[in-house]
Protein backbone atom coordinates (compact mmCIF):
# COMPACT_ATOMS: atom_id res chain seq x y z
CA UNK A 1 0.00 0.00 0.00
CA UNK A 2 1.49 2.95 -1.04
CA UNK A 3 1.04 6.00 1.46
CA UNK A 4 1.25 10.03 -0.27
CA UNK A 5 3.44 12.77 1.76
CA UNK A 6 1.93 15.67 1.03
CA UNK A 7 4.76 18.45 1.46
CA UNK A 8 4.57 21.74 1.42
CA UNK A 9 6.54 23.66 -1.42
CA UNK A 10 6.78 27.02 0.50
CA UNK A 11 7.58 25.20 3.80
CA UNK A 12 11.46 26.31 4.97
CA UNK A 13 14.16 23.51 5.17
CA UNK A 14 15.64 22.82 8.22
CA UNK A 15 18.91 24.44 7.78
CA UNK A 16 17.31 27.43 6.39
CA UNK A 17 15.05 27.82 9.46
CA UNK A 18 18.20 27.53 11.94
CA UNK A 19 19.74 29.86 9.61
CA UNK A 20 16.74 32.63 10.60
CA UNK A 21 17.50 31.69 13.99
CA UNK A 22 20.94 32.60 14.51
CA UNK A 23 20.56 35.55 12.11
CA UNK A 24 17.68 36.68 14.90
CA UNK A 25 19.80 35.43 18.12
CA UNK A 26 23.05 37.77 16.75
CA UNK A 27 21.05 40.87 15.55
CA UNK A 28 19.84 40.78 19.23
CA UNK A 29 23.53 40.27 20.75
CA UNK A 30 24.77 43.08 18.45
CA UNK A 31 22.15 45.41 19.02
CA UNK A 32 21.99 44.64 22.64
CA UNK A 33 25.89 44.91 23.56
CA UNK A 34 25.46 48.18 21.17
CA UNK A 35 23.08 49.97 23.54
CA UNK A 36 24.98 48.43 26.64
CA UNK A 37 28.25 49.78 25.34
CA UNK A 38 26.86 53.16 24.91
CA UNK A 39 25.25 53.16 28.56
CA UNK A 40 28.81 52.47 29.95
CA UNK A 41 30.48 54.55 27.38
CA UNK A 42 32.75 51.88 25.68
CA UNK A 43 33.53 51.38 22.50
CA UNK A 44 32.15 55.23 21.20
CA UNK A 45 34.42 56.38 18.33
CA UNK A 46 33.52 52.56 16.94
CA UNK A 47 29.80 52.86 17.49
CA UNK A 48 29.58 56.04 15.71
CA UNK A 49 31.41 54.63 12.85
CA UNK A 50 29.30 51.66 12.33
CA UNK A 51 25.87 53.24 12.87
CA UNK A 52 25.60 53.99 8.93
CA UNK A 53 26.49 50.97 7.71
CA UNK A 54 24.18 48.97 10.53
CA UNK A 55 21.57 50.54 9.01
CA UNK A 56 22.23 50.00 5.77
CA UNK A 57 23.01 46.16 6.74
CA UNK A 58 19.44 45.96 8.18
CA UNK A 59 17.94 47.52 4.99
CA UNK A 60 19.78 44.46 2.96
CA UNK A 61 19.05 41.86 5.47
CA UNK A 62 15.09 42.80 5.38
CA UNK A 63 15.38 43.05 1.86
CA UNK A 64 16.32 39.61 1.17
CA UNK A 65 14.48 37.94 3.63
CA UNK A 66 11.31 39.22 2.51
CA UNK A 67 12.04 38.22 -1.50
CA UNK A 68 12.73 34.63 0.08
CA UNK A 69 10.28 34.73 2.20
CA UNK A 70 7.41 35.32 -0.97
CA UNK A 71 5.04 33.10 -2.53
CA UNK A 72 5.45 34.01 -6.01
CA UNK A 73 7.78 33.47 -8.68
CA UNK A 74 11.78 34.64 -7.60
CA UNK A 75 12.02 37.05 -10.51
CA UNK A 76 8.34 38.32 -9.82
CA UNK A 77 9.13 38.55 -6.03
CA UNK A 78 12.45 39.92 -6.38
CA UNK A 79 11.08 42.89 -9.37
CA UNK A 80 7.92 43.99 -6.86
CA UNK A 81 10.65 43.94 -3.89
CA UNK A 82 12.82 46.36 -5.73
CA UNK A 83 10.41 48.42 -6.91
CA UNK A 84 8.81 49.36 -3.81
CA UNK A 85 12.50 49.32 -1.80
CA UNK A 86 13.86 51.94 -4.62
CA UNK A 87 10.88 53.76 -4.36
CA UNK A 88 10.82 54.34 -0.43
CA UNK A 89 14.65 54.70 -0.34
CA UNK A 90 15.07 57.34 -3.13
CA UNK A 91 11.46 59.01 -1.78
CA UNK A 92 12.50 59.05 1.99
CA UNK A 93 15.58 60.62 0.95
CA UNK A 94 14.18 63.65 -0.82
CA UNK A 95 11.52 63.90 1.84
CA UNK A 96 14.32 64.54 4.89
CA UNK A 97 16.08 66.61 2.07
CA UNK A 98 13.07 69.08 1.92
CA UNK A 99 12.44 68.62 5.77
CA UNK A 100 16.04 69.49 6.70
CA UNK A 101 15.63 72.54 4.28
CA UNK A 102 12.13 74.09 4.93
CA UNK A 103 11.60 72.79 8.43
CA UNK A 104 8.03 72.62 7.15
CA UNK A 105 8.17 68.67 6.84
CA UNK A 106 9.00 67.10 9.93
CA UNK A 107 9.36 70.59 12.01
CA UNK A 108 12.62 72.49 12.84
CA UNK A 109 15.58 70.09 12.41
CA UNK A 110 19.75 69.44 11.40
CA UNK A 111 21.42 65.95 11.18
CA UNK A 112 24.42 65.32 13.20
CA UNK A 113 28.09 64.16 12.12
CA UNK A 114 27.97 60.56 13.11
CA UNK A 115 25.45 59.05 10.00
CA UNK A 116 28.11 59.65 7.09
CA UNK A 117 28.41 60.28 4.31
CA UNK A 118 26.23 63.09 3.96
CA UNK A 119 24.77 65.01 0.40
CA UNK A 120 23.01 68.22 0.50
CA UNK A 121 23.21 68.05 4.44
CA UNK A 122 21.06 64.48 4.26
CA UNK A 123 22.59 60.81 5.24
CA UNK A 124 22.89 58.96 2.38
CA UNK A 125 21.85 56.28 4.51
CA UNK A 126 18.21 57.93 5.95
CA UNK A 127 16.46 56.28 2.78
CA UNK A 128 17.61 52.95 3.99
CA UNK A 129 16.52 53.52 7.33
CA UNK A 130 13.14 54.40 6.27
CA UNK A 131 12.59 51.34 4.04
CA UNK A 132 14.01 49.08 7.74
CA UNK A 133 11.69 50.71 9.87
CA UNK A 134 8.70 50.18 6.74
CA UNK A 135 9.25 46.49 6.68
CA UNK A 136 9.98 46.12 10.29
CA UNK A 137 6.44 47.47 11.56
CA UNK A 138 4.86 45.16 8.66
CA UNK A 139 6.43 42.54 10.26
CA UNK A 140 5.00 43.36 13.44
CA UNK A 141 1.88 43.95 11.80
CA UNK A 142 1.57 40.71 10.52
CA UNK A 143 2.61 39.11 13.81
CA UNK A 144 -0.94 40.90 15.60
CA UNK A 145 -2.87 40.09 12.46
CA UNK A 146 -2.03 36.68 12.99
CA UNK A 147 -2.99 36.50 16.46
CA UNK A 148 -6.34 38.57 16.12
CA UNK A 149 -6.87 35.97 13.18
CA UNK A 150 -9.43 33.66 15.06
CA UNK A 151 -10.98 35.98 17.74
CA UNK A 152 -11.59 39.00 14.57
CA UNK A 153 -11.17 37.90 11.40
CA UNK A 154 -12.91 40.45 9.58
CA UNK A 155 -11.04 43.27 11.29
CA UNK A 156 -7.64 40.90 10.78
CA UNK A 157 -8.27 40.43 6.93
CA UNK A 158 -9.07 44.10 6.59
CA UNK A 159 -6.41 45.69 4.11
CA UNK A 160 -7.67 49.30 5.40
CA UNK A 161 -6.86 47.86 8.99
CA UNK A 162 -3.43 46.29 8.00
CA UNK A 163 -2.23 50.13 6.42
CA UNK A 164 -3.09 51.67 9.14
CA UNK A 165 -1.07 49.23 11.88
CA UNK A 166 2.12 49.53 10.14
CA UNK A 167 1.11 53.59 10.33
CA UNK A 168 0.67 53.58 14.03
CA UNK A 169 4.27 50.42 14.69
CA UNK A 170 6.23 53.48 12.47
CA UNK A 171 4.63 56.52 15.03
CA UNK A 172 5.23 54.50 18.10
CA UNK A 173 8.56 53.25 16.92
CA UNK A 174 9.38 56.83 16.12
CA UNK A 175 8.26 57.84 19.41
CA UNK A 176 10.85 55.50 21.25
CA UNK A 177 13.58 56.66 18.92
CA UNK A 178 13.54 60.10 19.44
CA UNK A 179 15.29 60.96 22.24
CA UNK A 180 17.69 57.78 21.69
CA UNK A 181 18.75 59.68 18.08
CA UNK A 182 19.36 63.00 19.54
CA UNK A 183 21.55 61.33 22.36
CA UNK A 184 23.44 59.52 19.71
CA UNK A 185 23.76 62.92 17.66
CA UNK A 186 22.34 61.39 14.31
CA UNK A 187 20.05 64.45 14.32
CA UNK A 188 19.01 67.48 17.03
CA UNK A 189 15.70 69.52 17.19
CA UNK A 190 16.55 73.26 16.46
CA UNK A 191 13.87 74.07 18.91
CA UNK A 192 14.81 71.61 21.77
CA UNK A 193 11.56 69.61 21.79
CA UNK A 194 10.23 67.34 19.36
CA UNK A 195 6.98 68.93 17.79
CA UNK A 196 3.87 66.99 17.46
CA UNK A 197 4.30 68.02 13.81
CA UNK A 198 6.55 65.31 13.59
CA UNK A 199 4.75 62.41 14.29
CA UNK A 200 1.57 64.05 12.23
CA UNK A 201 3.87 63.85 9.26
CA UNK A 202 5.46 60.16 10.31
CA UNK A 203 1.48 58.58 9.96
CA UNK A 204 0.90 60.40 6.48
CA UNK A 205 4.21 59.09 5.03
CA UNK A 206 4.00 55.61 6.92
CA UNK A 207 -0.10 55.60 5.20
CA UNK A 208 1.20 55.98 1.60
CA UNK A 209 4.55 53.62 1.78
CA UNK A 210 2.02 51.00 3.70
CA UNK A 211 -0.40 51.55 1.39
CA UNK A 212 1.92 51.38 -1.71
CA UNK A 213 2.99 48.17 -0.24
CA UNK A 214 -0.07 46.70 0.05
CA UNK A 215 -0.93 48.06 -3.81
CA UNK A 216 1.93 45.57 -5.11
CA UNK A 217 0.93 42.60 -3.29
CA UNK A 218 3.18 43.09 -0.90
CA UNK A 219 0.67 42.35 2.74
CA UNK A 220 -1.06 39.23 1.19
CA UNK A 221 1.24 36.20 2.07
CA UNK A 222 3.14 36.72 5.41
CA UNK A 223 6.54 38.49 6.45
CA UNK A 224 9.05 36.68 7.74
CA UNK A 225 10.12 36.26 11.35
CA UNK A 226 13.17 38.68 10.94
CA UNK A 227 11.34 41.38 10.39
CA UNK A 228 9.72 41.98 13.54
CA UNK A 229 12.55 40.80 15.61
CA UNK A 230 14.36 43.60 13.90
CA UNK A 231 11.60 46.09 15.07
CA UNK A 232 12.20 44.93 18.70
CA UNK A 233 15.65 44.69 18.69
CA UNK A 234 15.88 48.09 17.48
CA UNK A 235 13.33 48.73 20.62
CA UNK A 236 15.57 47.91 22.74
CA UNK A 237 18.39 49.30 21.66
CA UNK A 238 17.02 53.08 21.63
CA UNK A 239 15.50 52.30 25.23
CA UNK A 240 18.86 51.08 26.33
CA UNK A 241 20.36 54.34 24.74
CA UNK A 242 18.07 56.33 26.97
CA UNK A 243 18.84 55.06 30.24
CA UNK A 244 21.86 57.11 29.86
Amino acid sequence: MEIDIMIDPFEKPPASRQAEKTTIMVLYLLLCAGGLWHVLGWFQPLMRALAAPMLFSLAALLFLACVRHARRGYVDSLSRWTLFSLSVIVSAFFLEWIGVHSGKVFGPYAYGKVLQPQLLGVPLVIGFAWLTMILSSAGVMDGIVCRLDRAYPSLARSAGAKVVLIALLMVLFDGIMEPAAVKLDYWRWLENEIPLQNYSAWFVFSLLYAAAALRLGLLRNGWPALARHVWMAQIIYFFLVRLQ
